[in-house]
């Protein structure tokens, strides 16, 4: 059983790691042709990026699957054994969550590398020691002490709920993850922006006046100082119910028109009038559901396989190590759907506005943060969730055309 996860996990990796060198030459071979969307120079340069990117997701799979295969085969025995002695609730807590914390530490130096060095280097990271350290330590008590809640509480659900306990335990995640949503643009998100009402009156007016025609109401607009940690634009509607609020980056702001703003705002917006989000929290409950099910209802080999006995700890800790390859099988479907999304939605932000401000708009964002507009079909089929800066704006143009027509 072992020698199959571990095997399994090969397979995995070996995919994922294909996928990267299907995209890197798609990449260096389009870089060879006339540019699309971006300036030559521009062009040029995002594809470079985009290279050094898939090699860097490449040497992270290789040390993701090294960690794993220590896990399975000595980690998981050696900290069950460390911490789980009589299968009593608090053991197996401290079990699940020495696994999480010594995971966030192992990965740590990627992140170092990627933001100090990586982004840094091409102009994006403008984060400093001070901001890296606090933000580090914020997240490390959120995890400590909200992740020990959740794990308590999933553990309660497995030891005293019976047979059926994966259904509770799948509800109680649902409910959790629905409360993060509400409470994120309210309170964790503040906790690491400086996030103030938009200073802006007329282009809060023209804001609120868009919301106003698409039926959207919002606790507030506001602008976060994005700038102090990355250089990319971003802009996003945040909360569930009477927390729903709209957040602009404080560097879309700088490089955006107002009309090009709008634009973006009413993309968003056109997720909200197609019900995007109900529909991407009934796909997320679904896939909740599935997950809990086949991991919770996994045969004792594996538990023996790994030298661990089968308690609530071990079955959580191996529902984290296991479950991305249920993640990875239902991502294509998931990128589909979103992809068919973001084409909706676009053309939703392209009429509420104009169609040449939502490819300006688009255009722009492409530009600052340097994203490379085309992508081989079958990489883009498993991972992106939007379509690539090349479709978009050809289908946009089309749009245009048709309309005109």
């Amino acid at each position: 059983m072992l020698l199959f996860l571990i095997t399994l996990f090969l397979l995995y990796t070996a995919l994922k790691i294909l996928l990267e060198l299907v995209e890197i030459k798609f990449i260096k071979n389009e870089m060879k042709n006339e540019p699309v969307i971006l300036e030559k120079e521009a062009f040029l340069e995002a594809g470079n990026i985009a290279v050094v990117n898939k090699k860097f997701d490449i040497i992270s799979l290789i040390f993701e699957f090294f960690i794993t295969v220590c896990w399975l085969s000595f980690g998981l025995k050696f900290l069950y054994n460390a911490f789980v002695t009589d299968g009593l609730i608090m053991q197996n807590l401290l079990f699940v969550m020495s696994y999480i914390v010594i995971s966030a530490v192992l990965s740590l130096p990627f992140d170092i590398y990627a933001k100090f060095i990586k982004d840094k280097k091409f102009g994006f990271s403008t984060i400093d020691a001070k901001t890296f350290i606090k933000d580090l330590l914020k997240t490390f008590v959120l995890t400590v002490v909200f992740g020990s809640l959740f794990v308590w509480l999933l553990l309660l659900c497995i030891d005293f709920l019976g047979e059926f306990w994966w259904f509770w335990a799948a509800v109680l995640s649902f409910v959790i993850i629905l409360l993060i949503n509400f409470i994120y643009p309210t309170i964790i998100a503040p906790l690491f922006n400086k996030m103030k009402k938009l200073e802006n009156d007329d282009l809060s007016a023209s804001i609120e006046d868009l919301m106003r025609k698409c039926g959207f109401k919002s606790s507030g607009i506001f602008s976060i100082d994005a700038s102090k940690r990355d250089n990319r634009l971003n802009a996003y509607f945040g909360g569930l119910g009477a927390t729903k609020r709209v957040v602009l980056f404080d560097t879309l702001i700088q490089k955006l028109t107002k009309d090009e703003i709008l634009a973006v705002l009413g993309h968003e917006l056109g997720h909200f009038k197609h019900k995007d989000i109900v529909k991407n929290i009934i796909f997320s409950a679904i896939l909740i559901f599935v997950m809990f099910f086949i991991f919770g209802n996994l045969p004792n080999s594996v538990f023996e396989a790994v030298g661990v006995a089968k308690s609530g700890g071990s079955v959580i800790v191996l529902l984290m190590i296991l479950s991305t390859f249920l993640s990875f099988i239902i991502t294509p479907l998931q990128s589909f759907l979103s992809r068919a999304n973001e084409f909706a939605a676009d053309k939703f932000g392209a009429d509420v506005k104009d169609n040449k401000d939502m490819i300006s708009a688009l255009k722009k964002l492409g530009e600052q943060n340097r994203a490379f507009p085309k992508s081989h079909k079958v990489y883009s089929a498993f991972y992106h969730s939007h379509p690539t800066l090349y479709e978009r704006i050809c289908e946009l143009e089309k749009d245009g055309k048709n309309d005109s027509i």
